[in-house]
């Protein structure tokens, strides 16, 4: 989809409240001065949004888009990536987690790796090598 921008509020940016979202939690409208606008677009990589959560808009000629969903006064910023030539970083200042329903793996600022899951292995077509002292094994 192309489009260009077009302002309605002089130039001003447009926050608007969340007023339907789907099973995703994808906006499906908002609400500008209390009155209810569909959206048509939403930018990738906005996380899930709930009722009332506070949008930011652009409005083109096809529609309103959203393009940022803004923090809570008690949520921290999002972890900074970073992207090095395909080589991708996550860091965060306490821990970082990557959870699933069945698995979990915890990486906490002490140097401290947590692995919880069902079923883990390690596949190694060299020397698999687990250091440390003692290493326990059930």
């Amino acid at each position: 989809m192309s489009a260009q921008v077009k302002s309605i509020f002089n130039d001003q940016q447009i926050l608007a409240l969340v007023s339907r979202v789907d099973r995703l939690g994808k906006v499906k409208a908002v609400l500008i001065n209390n009155v209810a606008h569909e959206i048509i677009a939403q930018a990738a990589h906005i996380t899930p949004c709930k009722i009332n959560d506070t949008v930011l808009l652009t409005h083109t000629s096809q529609g309103f888009v959203v393009t940022a969903v803004l923090a809570s006064e008690d949520q921290a910023p999002a972890a900074l990536i970073k992207n090095s030539q395909g080589h991708i970083t996550i860091e965060a200042q306490q821990s970082i987690t990557l959870q699933t329903a069945k698995g979990l793996i915890e990486i906490f600022a002490d140097g401290t790796i947590v692995l919880e899951g069902q079923d883990i292995t390690a596949n190694s077509e060299q020397d698999l090598t687990l250091a440390g002292w003692p290493i326990r094994l059930n």
